[in-house]
């Protein structure tokens, strides 16, 4: 009786050996993602505790400043470095006629344009499920 259980372990495990070589189970890559640990804005002149704060010159002639927020994030490999939302806060007044006009916009690729003398805050948030966010206060002076 126990040759027979040996002999059935042995016939079970070249079984395995030869299903496994056949239908692989290695795991890939692509089936998992991997998420952003760390954004950080990297664009500011100065720091006060935990507020950032970048100070842009107005440009008269233009009637238009524009900046890029520049910013880093980690680990390298993220699977969705491109997943990152650029938004703003207190870039918007109403004029005598009643309609709503902007001081300032972002694109999603960073470019900060100013339409007026304004201080704003620019928040970037990532969007592939890790949560993080970042915040500057941008002062166009």
């Amino acid at each position: 009786m126990k040759k027979s259980v040996l002999f059935l372990i042995l016939v079970i495990y070249l079984i395995s050996i030869v299903v496994v070589t056949f239908f692989g189970m290695k795991a890939r890559m692509d089936q998992f993602q991997i998420y952003m640990n760390r954004i950080e804005i990297t664009s500011f002149d100065q720091k006060v505790g935990n507020d950032k704060y970048l100070i842009v010159k107005y440009d008269e002639t233009e009637g238009y400043t524009s900046v890029f927020i520049e910013y880093e994030y980690g680990p390298t490999e993220a699977t969705f470095p491109e997943k990152i939302k650029f938004t703003l806060s207190n870039n918007t007044y109403v004029d005598e006629d009643g309609n709503t006009q902007y001081y300032a916009t972002i694109s999603q690729m960073g470019e900060l344009t100013f339409f007026k003398k304004k201080a704003v805050k620019v928040t970037l948030t990532t969007t592939d499920g890790s949560k993080l966010s970042d915040t500057v206060t941008v002062i166009c002076r």
